[in-house]
């Protein structure tokens, strides 16, 4: 196995007003199944870029003995054969392919050389045996063989993105880069892509999804506040260590904070007595002024000594205090009600284009439920939350057939899998919804999203920053129900685990659509599977 190096490196981007990294260096075995973890915007992506030569630091080196491939890349034309895109994202054996007959027709000697010497490179590539390659890793994706010949554009979202991550393991040379590769991908889908990747011998992954890191990583590392540190072990080992770690932080810092306390007493203390004893300078009747003063100096000078100690004892532990995230919470409710229902859906069957989504669903929310719709890829989440929030915008509607019903004054907050702002500025967005920039500026930095953002434009935003935008702008609204589709996209593992612990406390009324396991398991206090219905 190769070793990747980064020696030093220093990168940012020239609007950006802080640097992504400050002398990095970075040892990464190409033989490990590495994940990476990190709030967003903290350089996850960058790292991949910068590993894969897309970007060049502006200091250090960074050393890739192998050739690396990267998801996701260029989207390929939709009109093209699938087995062709998969076949050509490995090499160009189509072109080679092409060129070869046109070789072979001229028959010239120019001719014949070059087509031996493109032969041999297409040898070499393994082109005489990547159809079955192609075969035996749908295989072990759980793809079937005959989407090979369908249009690529034809195919899910899904079978799109796990026939390209097919393509980066077919060549036994190169180092693949996934970056985020399960957002949108339904559980099912995750999870045949965490076994599959299981099985590979190395790679490095960007992912949020904790049960896809604990199946498919055997390393993890963590661009955590103030450092960038490897682990062997997936997910939840990491997590298990850094929540000792983080505990042992704060029995640190509760015993620091008692030590100081008792020192700034005792300084106070002697600090007074010095005084007391400069005054008995000037004293009623016959005083040794001198002796007197002489202990005033000595007194005080233990009171300065003092202090130094609560300085130099705080200074030599902060070192150890580094990783903690400022504790601070993040509220989601909703208006509080009882009793009451929010929304009933009543025998209600949705078809698509002629094909029938989901068939005589039947359901209702009461106050302080959050209910989770899961399912596999198009089989009706986002259209049902369409039907909820857009075509029943007061009182009655009826959909294909059956009946949403939600009372005139029950009001929605929605949240969307693509951000509702995207571009401009924020300060200028939130003006216009009448939403209050102290109070957005405050949940924006809860979830980990600070600095001058409200100066910068909404595109030079990373996508989890977006999505944290698009989060908080639900959550201010100010709302009875909280309708929140794919919510996790692209937000990173801390956000998420932030906003668990918000639902769980607060107890708002949720209905949302989410692949992420591990989150409806812990929040979710009812679950509807459209695929059963």
């Amino acid at each position: 196995m190769a070793t990747i190096l980064l020696h030093h490196v220093e990168f940012g981007y020239p609007a950006a007003p802080e640097p992504v990294f400050r002398d990095l260096s970075l040892l990464l075995d190409t033989g490990w199944r590495t994940g990476v973890i990190g709030r967003n915007g903290q350089g996850k992506s960058t790292l991949l870029r910068l590993i894969h030569r897309e970007l060049a630091p502006d200091a250090g080196e960074v050393e890739v003995p192998v050739t690396t491939r990267l998801f996701p890349g260029p989207r390929p034309s939709p009109e093209r054969r699938t087995l062709d895109v998969v076949r050509d994202a490995v090499a160009p054996f189509s072109a080679w392919e092409r060129r070869m007959d046109a070789l072979l027709a001229d028959a010239g000697e120019p001719a014949l050389a070059e087509y031996a010497e493109l032969h041999e490179r297409y040898v070499a590539c393994g082109g005489y045996q990547i159809d079955a390659w192609i075969a035996r890793e749908l295989d072990a994706m759980e793809l079937p063989a005959e989407l090979l010949d369908r249009p690529f554009g034809a195919l899910s979202g899904g079978e799109q993105t796990r026939a390209l991550i097919v393509s980066l393991f077919l060549d036994p040379a190169s180092f693949p880069l996934m970056d985020e590769p399960t957002d949108h991908l339904d559980r099912a889908g995750r999870e045949r892509l965490g076994a599959y990747l299981a099985g590979k011998s190395g790679f490095l992954l960007v992912s949020h999804d904790r049960s896809f890191l604990d199946r498919a990583v055997d390393h993890v590392l963590s661009l955590n506040r103030s450092d960038i540190r490897l682990n062997q072990g997936n997910y939840s080992q990491w997590r298990a260590q850094m929540d000792e770690e983080l505990e042992f932080e704060r029995r640190t810092r509760a015993r620091i904070e008692r030590t100081v306390a008792r020192l700034e007493t005792a300084a106070q203390r002697t600090r007074q007595n010095a005084e007391g004893r400069e005054r008995d300078k000037y004293g009623a009747g016959p005083v040794d002024r001198g002796y007197i003063g002489r202990r005033a100096a000595k007194q005080m000078k233990r009171a300065k000594s003092v202090e130094r100690r609560i300085d130099a004892e705080l200074e030599a532990k902060r070192a150890l205090l580094r990783n903690a995230e400022k504790e601070r919470r993040l509220s989601v409710t909703t208006a509080p009600r009882r009793d009451e229902r929010l929304l009933t859906v009543q025998n209600l069957t949705v078809a698509v284009g002629g094909r029938v989504l989901f068939r005589d669903l039947s359901f209702e929310v009461a106050p302080g439920e959050r209910i989770a719709v899961v399912g596999p890829n198009g089989c009706g989440k986002t259209t049902l939350l369409d039907l909820i929030c857009g075509r029943c915008v007061s009182g009655r509607r009826v959909a294909d057939e059956g009946l949403v019903h939600r009372p005139a004054h029950v009001t929605l907050a929605r949240g969307y899998q693509q951000p509702v702002w995207q571009q401009g500025e924020l300060r200028r967005h939130l003006a216009d919804a009448g939403l209050d920039e102290t109070r957005f500026r405050q949940f924006l930095g809860v979830l980990g999203v600070r600095g001058d953002v409200f100066e910068q434009d909404l595109a030079t935003f990373s996508l989890g920053q977006l999505k944290k935008v698009d989060l908080c702008r639900s959550l201010l609204t100010g709302a009875d129900l909280l309708v929140w589709d794919e919510p996790l996209n692209y937000v990173d593992v801390h956000s998420r685990e932030q906003l668990e612990q918000a639902l769980l406390r607060d107890r708002p009324t949720l209905l949302f659509v989410e692949h992420d396991r591990a989150f409806v398991e812990r929040v979710a206090t009812r679950v509807i599977d459209l695929a059963a219905v």
